[in-house]
């Protein structure tokens, strides 16, 4: 029988993935991104542990042991995301979280509240919060209400953010990428290449990971003594050809988009024109493109590790809700600059 007495120790899971015990260490923290750890090798250990019923910490053990069922989590969606392929944007996202949910032997729920008059699926139906059957939870989604994320700091239910947000009159808990410094690297790396006049394209609901991009690339082009452009921010569907014209006309040789959305239409528009990408004008897109991988220098957001992260915050913040840890996480991200930058002309 593995480990001592029955319980199953991080050199067990060493001995069954055929790994150090460091890399084990690491990858069940949720630090695998950010030690260089491959994905492969990732997933081996997250496999090996969930196949011997590893779970992470002696209180969490006690729980189960009083509770006599794994502990409940709850997923909140606050749109529509559950992906139907491995190609949608959120499909990495809940694969580390059901994937780092089986190391802490843990339970998974998906709740499904009604949408409010603009769509967006709410937390609290009048008083009751509709999450109050998991002991804490993890929430995404795109369009997150404010009003909701509130009143569960002030409930006090646990629940972990995936993405930077800020919550005015709470420290909530939240792991999210490293945009600001990632972006910043980007354009260390477009002027080493040559590019001296940039254009921003961004979204025009405006969240953390957005205003982080953008301050990223501005504060980048100060340091640089560079012109920092006007920012368009802007719905792909009144993107105006005028734009780009007026952009390129002003010297412009490298864009940066902040959406796959807006990308789209801004590629069709260059088209239009008759230019072509890099030849004419590069184009660096501000997130990974998951449906056509590879198609575009873009910045890869490590949505597998931030999933993992996020349920081994929550399992903390449940199991050791005074315990002295770090509760708001930004994780690293990459980027490509190929094959849609080159050197300006």
């Amino acid at each position: 029988m593995n480990g001592e007495r029955g319980i199953i120790r991080q050199a067990d899971i060493a001995r069954e993935a055929g790994v150090s015990q460091s890399t084990v260490s690491q990858v069940l923290r949720g630090a695998g991104d950010l030690s260089r750890i491959s994905l492969e090798t990732q997933r081996r250990v997250l496999t090996a542990a969930k196949r011997l019923r590893y779970t992470t910490s002696p209180q969490q053990r006690t729980a189960v042991e009083k509770r006599h069922a794994p502990p409940l989590l709850g997923v909140h969606t606050f749109e529509p995301i559950f992906p139907t392929s491995a190609g949608d944007y959120y499909f990495e996202f809940l694969q580390g979280i059901e994937e780092q949910a089986g190391v802490e032997g843990c339970n998974l729920v998906l709740f499904t509240a009604a949408r409010d008059e603009g769509g967006v699926r709410r937390i609290y139906r009048g008083d009751v919060n509709a999450l109050g059957q998991a002991a804490g939870s993890v929430i995404l989604g795109h369009r997150a209400h404010q009003d909701d994320l509130a009143r569960l700091a002030a409930d006090a239910h646990p629940f972990v953010y995936i993405g930077h947000r800020e919550v005015p009159g709470f420290q909530i808990s939240y792991v999210g990428g490293d945009y600001r410094t990632a972006t910043g690297r980007i354009v260390d790396d477009l002027v080493a290449l040559g590019h001296r006049t940039f254009a921003y394209l961004g979204e025009a609901v405006r969240y953390e990971p957005q205003a982080d991009r953008w301050e990223g690339f501005s504060t980048a082009l100060d340091r640089f003594g560079l012109t920092v452009p006007v920012p368009a921010y802007t719905q792909p569907e009144e993107l105006a050809a005028q734009w780009l014209d007026t952009a390129l006309a002003a010297g412009t040789t490298v864009i940066l988009v902040e959406s796959v959305s807006l990308l789209r239409v801004l590629h069709a528009i260059i088209g239009l024109r008759g230019l072509s990408v890099p030849g004419d004008v590069s184009i660096m897109l501000l997130v990974d493109d998951t449906a056509s991988p590879g198609a575009w220098a873009s910045m890869q957001v490590p949505r597998n590790a931030m999933g993992r992260r996020a349920v081994r915050l929550l399992t903390a913040l449940v199991t050791d809700p005074i315990g002295d840890y770090e509760r708001q996480i930004l994780l690293p991200c990459t980027h490509t600059l190929e094959p849609s930058v080159a050197p300006p002309r």
